[in-house]
């Protein structure tokens, strides 16, 4: 069975739509995502540990950090950097 769907919307209707869906699904997947952590950007992470971004890189590809990405941003769980300094007894 073949669906078949026409949509009668001009361009502005449907970059609204378009908008609230993303907005939403992003809302949504941060909320689930975070639950009440406090996510970081490298540039936070860098400046609350004082080291530099080459140093932020170097630990997360060898796995002592776990980064996330959402879209083309990196983000980082406060929660897991404390962890991961305990581990090495920083």
């Amino acid at each position: 069975m073949e669906r078949k769907r026409v949509i009668d919307l001009n361009l502005d209707e449907l970059e609204l739509g378009l908008e609230r869906i993303i907005d939403n699904r992003f809302r949504k997947f941060l909320e689930s995502f975070n639950k009440g952590e406090e996510l970081l950007s490298r540039k936070q992470v860098k400046e609350r540990l004082g080291i530099s971004y080459s140093t932020l890189n170097e630990y997360s590809k060898s796995g002592i950090l776990t980064h996330y990405r959402i879209g083309s941003r990196i983000y980082y769980k406060w929660s897991e950097i404390v962890s991961a300094a305990k581990k090495v007894k920083v």
